[in-house]
């Protein structure tokens, strides 16, 4: 099972103790920058499952994300 755990600058995506993938972010007042997202094994669908989970969690901070990295710039234009 995949599990995600947040830093104050991380998204991460854990199984068995293996770093699939992450997020990099920054905060600043309510905005929560998105820099890059990494997927370290392909074809499985970790970059949506880590784009899905921030902004969720986003969500219920009440921030507004800011897409800088290309990933979640279309990741958030397809979800409109």
């Amino acid at each position: 099972m995949i599990q995600m755990t947040v830093t104050n600058t991380e998204i991460r995506a854990i199984e068995d103790s293996k770093l699939l993938g992450k997020i990099e972010f920054t905060l600043l007042d309510n905005q929560m920058t998105i820099l890059h997202t990494y997927a370290y094994e392909s074809g499985r669908g970790i970059g949506t499952l880590l784009m899905e989970y921030a902004v969720k969690w986003a969500k219920e901070h009440d921030y507004t994300i800011i897409p800088v990295c290309s990933f979640a710039l279309k990741y958030l234009s397809k979800d409109q």
